[in-house]
């Protein structure tokens, strides 16, 4: 039998719903003004943090770089006596409508990325601003030069941006076609799209709406459209919540030590697992000991069909895929996503719509391409890898579905 002929109901609704939102972005905000959040919080990928004790440690330093960005302290000792406390608040960044990269860590005065459904102007996905390359938060290391970069990001970048995407929004499912088309997956390969936002950004800001500094970061920013993507997919996710009895997957990511899904029947509700490290293609000695467990956010964009799962779309990301799977005897899940999306019209071998009753007919999870960090939080980023997903959140997610149906 044709596995997408016994879709039920409810997932094909949230489907519908989902690729029925036209993700766009309109404005660059700070935290403190977008989200309902008052006093003192910082917002981190994954699941929630329930023991402050065993925060993974890049997700530790990248705290301690936001307490010292907002000025909550004035040296480690203090920011980490803070974070330690019950002054500071600690959410899923899910769980208010944005998505984080990596060990990035989100703080009122820092700026977001604003993408909003223009079917539904109000519904909006958050992402912080991609840092480029170099020392950046997201990938958990504590220095001065990560601290410099998040106040030139936030501070000199983001005004420029603000003014230039004010003048015109940006359409993000064009650009994510586009880049398929060209052989990005979106998530490991975002070239393609990071240059297409790049010129029409520059288009719109003529010959004075950036100065040279800023030109340069978005010249050489290849992954600067990846958290703009995470943005949208986000905002395609709310769209798809709170339709009863859909197992439909609205929320998925990583904190490096566990690893959770939410499902559209049930917002803001986690199913988690442990969260084993990423397999890297041909790893050293020194990933394989170091190796974070999974973590970020931008676990949704392949949950959307993009990133590992964009594998027919993406030769380089096939190619490293291939490899893994080989080296640890592993299966892609090549029918775990079966909806075409309409928008995405250059790539029609694209699929979305990941939901949990199909992960536990299939047994598999999706595939999920992450970066690899440190569990030391000193080298940064290893490598990028690929995580299985467990079936376990999945499981979860059906026997709560199943309880919630007997019980109704």
């Amino acid at each position: 039998m044709n596995l997408a002929l016994r879709r039920h109901p409810a997932d094909s609704m949230a489907v519908d719903a989902m690729i029925g939102c036209r993700p766009r972005w309109t404005a660059i905000a700070s935290a403190r003004d977008v989200l309902n959040l008052r006093g003192r919080y910082l917002l981190h990928a994954g699941p929630p943090i329930t023991d402050r004790s065993l925060i993974a440690l890049p997700q530790k330093n990248s705290m301690l770089m936001a307490i010292l960005f907002e000025g909550w302290a004035t040296d480690r000792r203090g920011a980490e006596d803070l974070l330690m406390s019950g002054e500071l608040a600690l959410h899923a960044a899910q769980d208010h409508g944005c998505a984080v990269p990596l060990a990035d860590a989100l703080s009122p005065g820092m700026q977001l990325l604003v993408v909003e459904d223009g079917s539904c102007p109000s519904r909006q996905g958050y992402s912080t601003i991609n840092g480029g390359d170099g020392p950046v938060m997201r990938v958990g290391q504590y220095s001065e030069s990560v601290l410099e970069r998040l106040r030139w990001i936030n501070r000199h970048l983001a005004p420029q941006l603000q003014s230039v995407i004010a003048r015109s929004p940006i359409d993000l499912l064009p650009v994510a076609d586009t880049a398929f088309a060209a052989g990005d997956d979106c998530h490991g390969q975002t070239r393609q799209g990071s240059q297409s936002i790049a010129q029409a950004l520059l288009l719109r800001a003529g010959s004075d709406g950036f100065d040279d500094e800023a030109r340069r970061f978005l010249d050489q920013s290849a992954a600067f459209f990846l958290n703009l993507w995470m943005a949208a997919v986000k905002c395609c996710f709310l769209a798809a919540e709170d339709i009863p009895g859909s197992s439909v997957v609205t929320a998925i990511g990583g904190n490096g030590r566990q690893f959770g899904i939410q499902v559209s029947a049930m917002p803001g509700r986690w199913f988690v697992t442990t969260a084993e490290a990423p397999l890297v293609p041909g790893a050293d000695e020194q990933v394989r000991q170091r190796a974070l467990g999974a973590i970020g956010d931008s676990a949704i964009v392949d949950a959307f069909g993009s990133g590992a799962m964009a594998r027919d779309l993406a030769p380089l990301t096939a190619q490293r895929l291939a490899k893994t799977c080989s080296e640890h005897g592993r299966v892609f899940p090549g029918k775990l996503l079966q909806y075409p999306h309409p928008q995405l019209i250059q790539s029609q071998a694209y699929r979305t719509g990941l939901d949990a009753r199909q992960a536990c007919r299939l047994e598999q999870g999706p595939v999920v391409s992450l970066g690899v960090l440190d569990w030391q939080g000193v080298l940064g980023r290893l490598d990028g890898g690929f995580f299985f997903s467990p079936l376990k959140p999945f499981q979860a997610a059906i026997e709560a579905l199943e309880a919630a149906d007997a019980s109704a």
